[in-house]
């Protein structure tokens, strides 16, 4: 029966939809609050901006280690036990965190604890979404990755007000408690999608697409060149998400007007999220995906010369339509590609890759910064790196072109 014809099925796939917004929210909102935690972990433990860097470094590196396995658990077991596991590590991860007083103690309990509990939600939530629609999964993809925007918009500048009011361990105590109850709450909506909607293809061209396993994806040229454009995209945007704060303090704007960027940042990116998803059905997602990064590279070129405050806006107008295109990409492309098979799993390994290459970018411009005072050298080599994602996706479509030309004739 047709997913169409099915309205009761139909009606709770929006309910999932819901339910995966408010976990990506929550998990990105998170995510990126870092950049307001930044000084004042930097001022409390007496370090520099490279060692700060390399704690969210690490955060982000386990956290796409165990996306991996998070994803292939809920394959197997469920996606409702799972995200109910990653809604109490998170919890747990934060409100330890809050005690830390140690180097390592802030290293355990931020870049292990937490980390493990933030794996779960983009590769586990994007995966029920894809198998619960097969008309509009674009538009549906676009929604719940609009999540990310949501939180970027509300938790990142309210994080920064807890840390004006209850300082920045009170503010892993709060953030971490109300985490934990939103992450928790979502899971017990998750169901999975009946049967008759997970066997459904997509019209998509069979020289293009199989359901394949994990084994057999990695060692596909288009997952490769896909990983590494994802990778070099990631390295690109977590330098902005992780020192744009610290970039706009340094030249002496308020933190609360620097936190208001990436709430703008966060707002723009739901509508390209929205429209880039739905954009996806109608333009493809090769071009999709080459805007994104056409965008990137004009707005690095914009922040190396902003120093007025308004210029700042502008930049942050331009930053969120990559930052927010960008997300619904990576499941839609692995599901048109590769199929459902495994598709947690899949998505688990994209996050793994993207967050090396995210990683990578934050320590990078920590690094630049001690040894010159500036982030310059950081943003230069941030618009190189969109660069070399264009020429991947570019050499990507190519591919894909010959492989349908071929399967015709």
């Amino acid at each position: 029966m047709r997913h169409r014809d099915r309205p009761g099925q139909l009606s709770y796939g929006w309910v999932i939809v819901g339910a995966v917004t408010v976990m990506i929210g929550v998990t990105y909102g998170l995510m990126f609050s870092y950049s307001v935690f930044f000084k004042p972990l930097a001022d409390y433990f007496a370090l520099d901006r490279a060692t700060v860097s390399l704690v969210y470094s690490a955060s982000l590196i386990i956290r796409g280690a165990a996306a991996i396995g998070m994803g292939w658990l809920a394959d197997r077991y469920g996606a409702r036990r799972m995200m109910a596991f990653c809604g109490f590590m998170v919890g747990a991860g934060l409100i330890l965190s809050s005690s830390a007083h140690t180097l390592w103690q802030l290293f355990l309990t931020y870049a292990v604890v937490e980390a493990i509990g933030l794996s779960g939600a983009f590769g586990i939530g994007t995966a029920m979404v894809s198998r619960w629609f097969t008309e509009k999964r674009g538009l549906a993809m676009g929604i719940a990755a609009s999540g990310s925007g949501l939180g970027t918009l509300l938790i990142v500048p309210g994080n920064e007000r807890l840390i004006n009011a209850l300082d920045w361990n009170g503010a892993f105590l709060v953030s971490g408690i109300a985490a934990a109850v939103l992450l928790v709450a979502a899971a017990l909506l998750l169901r999975p999608a009946p049967p008759e909607l997970t066997t459904i293809k997509a019209a998509t061209s069979p020289a293009l697409r199989a359901d394949k396993g994990l084994g057999a994806a990695i060692k596909d040229p288009r997952m490769i060149l896909a990983l590494l454009a994802f990778g070099l995209f990631f390295f690109s945007i977590q330098i902005i998400m992780t020192h744009l704060v610290n970039y706009a303090t340094d030249l002496g704007i308020d933190p609360l007007a620097a936190a208001t960027f990436i709430s703008i940042i966060g707002a723009v990116s739901i509508v390209s999220r929205l429209s880039s998803g739905a954009g996806a059905d109608r333009i493809g997602i090769h071009n999709t995906l080459i805007l994104t990064r056409t965008f990137l590279v004009i707005s690095f070129a914009i922040v190396i010369f902003s120093r007025p405050l308004w210029s700042f806006y502008i930049f942050a107008l331009a930053f969120g339509l990559p930052y927010g295109g960008e997300i619904p990409q990576i499941p839609l492309y692995v599901g048109r590609y590769f199929g459902n098979r495994d598709l947690a799993t899949l998505v688990g390994l994209c996050v793994f890759v993207t967050n090396i290459g995210g990683s990578l970018g934050p320590w990078l411009a920590g690094k630049l910064y001690d040894m010159t005072q500036s982030y310059d050298w950081a943003f230069i080599a941030g618009g190189l790196a969109g660069l070399a994602s264009l020429a991947l996706v570019l050499a990507l479509k190519r591919m894909d072109r010959v492989a349908e030309k071929s399967f015709v004739t």
